[in-house]
């Protein structure tokens, strides 16, 4: 992770940046010479910008605009707002809370011609940001959001005209801000809902799924016990031998059928947790575990069949990871790091190819490895992280081409895809993931070339305190 003490790339960009700041302070310096406001004028600027602070709702924020008018101009104004049909409904007025000016007609006002007279009232259309306009609750006619309309005597001057017309971009921008802070409040409150749904329609009745595996697993032991029993006791004729295989087939069924259920309930269990909702990010229910026997194992015997599909022959350790170490403890939260592994495993199935075939010094080919294949290792890095603390490295080597050279170092990046991916289907989320949860543990993920292909490999703090015990 960087530790750079900015945000921005080089010093080239840094003074980028310092350049059109200065420029644009002193244009607008420039500006307000030429506006010449009153001291009155500059005062309301300061007085709408300061309490537009304390107020945090809304209503507050539009009454605050009118009443700023009202009290150091003395006019009356109303503010009206597009709803989510695309109508205007007035919010406020300065009047009071009941407001004894009577609404003006909104039908077909022009909202992106510039200020106009409507029913003797002065209109300024109230304009947002151009910013995070996808964000807002509301669909801008152009970049308006609303109406500043007035009660001033008519006409005005060009100068108030002016005043009038910055003071309405000064309540677009506040109120773009409130109008996306309520959409966010509207997403977190249904992220909230949703959780609880989440609980109650899917956790707890994947749970109960559980006992009736267990129940299935039970009947089935029993009919396997009956047909032993027929075997042993009476002649073996065709039909019972077809029984028996039926049965045994039905076992092999039940134990693929009940492995994904598990893979499966171990990923919603983990990725619909309710405290990554509750955070805001992904908060890790850390144990320790044989890395090897809980994660590793696991996976590859999940994804076997899908590799055997595309015959993609599974080699213990290639020469980069000199043996897989099987005892290395990490500690780590299982259903994320086991869901980082399956996404490497998932792209394995997607993209590996036949390498070309290696040849010796006359140019003869040369055998020994399949035409496609997937190398896993693990592996031992002594003092490798801060501290001389150890850490656990876990090695995908796949058969095929080297990535491209521009793609390699993007494809950790989110929702990236490489040039050279083909019909296969993909968001680009799956690598961003695998970097995203390593890095959470304190390790890392990251790509190298390897004389037979691609290596994809995951960083893990090693696990070497005593009293903890793995399972």
């Amino acid at each position: 992770m960087s530790t750079r003490s900015n945000p921005f790339q080089s010093k080239q960009e840094l003074e980028t940046v310092f350049a059109l700041v200065n420029r644009r302070i002193a244009e607008k310096v420039g500006d307000y010479k030429r506006y010449d406001f009153s001291q009155n004028q500059s005062r309301a600027f300061n007085v709408f910008f300061d309490l537009a602070q304390e107020f945090d709702l809304l209503e507050d924020l539009l009454t605050l605009a009118v009443l700023t008018l009202r009290s150091l101009f003395h006019i009356h104004a109303e503010i009206y707002v597009l709803t989510r049909s695309a109508s205007l409904l007035r919010y406020c007025c300065s009047t009071g809370a009941d407001c004894t000016i009577p609404p003006m007609d909104t039908e077909g006002l022009p909202l992106t011609d510039g200020p106009f007279i409507h029913e003797g009232r002065y209109c300024i259309p109230i304009r947002g940001k151009k910013m995070d306009v996808e964000l807002l609750p509301i669909t801008p006619v152009g970049e308006t959001l609303g109406l500043l309309v007035l009660h001033p005597r008519l006409p005005l001057s060009p100068k108030k005209q002016l005043f009038y017309e910055k003071f309405a971009n000064r309540v677009g921008y506040q109120l773009h801000n409130r109008l996306v802070a309520c959409k966010h409040r509207e997403h977190l409150e249904f992220i909230k809902s949703l959780v609880h749904d989440i609980g109650h329609n899917v956790i707890v009745p994947n749970m109960y799924f559980k006992l009736l595996f267990r129940q299935l697993d039970g009947k089935m032991k029993s009919m396997r016990h009956a047909i032993e029993d027929l075997l042993e006791t009476s002649e073996c004729s065709n039909a019972l031998a077809q029984l028996n295989y039926i049965q045994n087939r039905m076992d092999e069924q039940y134990q693929e059928v009940y492995k994904h259920f598990q893979q499966t309930s171990l990923f919603l269990e983990t990725l619909l947790r309710q405290s990554h909702f509750e955070k805001g990010r992904y908060v890790l229910h850390k144990t320790v575990v044989h890395l090897h026997d809980r994660i590793m194992a696991p996976q590859l015997e999940r994804f076997k069949t899908r590799f055997d599909e595309k015959d993609i022959a599974l080699v213990p350790f290639c020469d980069a990871s000199a043996a897989t170490e099987k005892d290395i403890t990490v500690t780590a939260d299982v259903g994320l790091i086991s869901q980082v592994l399956a996404n490497l495993f998932s792209n394995a199935v997607k993209y590996t190819r036949p390498s070309p075939a290696p040849e010796d010094a006359k140019g003869h080919a040369l055998s020994g490895m399949p035409a496609k294949f997937l190398c896993y290792g693990i592996s031992r890095l002594r003092g490798y992280l801060e501290g001389d603390r150890d850490a656990a490295r876990i090695d995908i080597i796949t058969s095929g081409p080297h990535l491209d050279s521009d793609d390699a170092p993007r494809i950790f990046d989110a929702d990236y895809r490489g040039k050279d991916v083909g019909q296969e289907y993909g968001t680009g989320h799956g690598l961003f993931f695998v970097q995203e949860i390593t890095r959470l543990h304190g390790g890392d993920a990251g790509y190298e070339q390897h004389p037979k292909g691609n290596c994809f490999y995951i960083i893990l703090p090693c696990d070497d305190s005593e009293p903890k015990q793995p399972f």
